[in-house]
């Protein structure tokens, strides 16, 4: 088992092309929607991706969870969240 993890790891390193950091635009505005939207609303607004009704119930159990971090400490994973997509998006064609 341990070679195999190892052996995949190297095909990996040595076969696929290098990934940047950047979080595509959907991502992006669904982490902000997370963040910002009152539970009811993030409910809504995950019908889009047509999701089975336990994957909704356990993404707004987190969400609970997150809407008890401080104000400060979502603004700091929102400022990193567009920060960094606005770095890499201004790139000249």
């Amino acid at each position: 088992m341990r070679l195999s993890v190892c052996v995949l790891l190297v095909t990996l390193a040595l076969c696929c092309k290098q990934a940047n950091g950047l979080a595509c635009p959907i991502v992006v505005t669904e982490s902000l929607e997370f963040l910002d939207m009152a539970p009811a609303l993030y409910k809504f607004s995950l019908q889009k991706f047509n999701p089975p009704s336990e994957n909704v119930d356990a993404k707004l159990k987190v969400k609970e969870c997150t809407d008890k971090m401080s104000t400060s400490d979502r603004n700091q994973i929102k400022l990193v969240l567009v920060s960094n997509h606005a770095d890499k998006c201004e790139r000249p064609l």
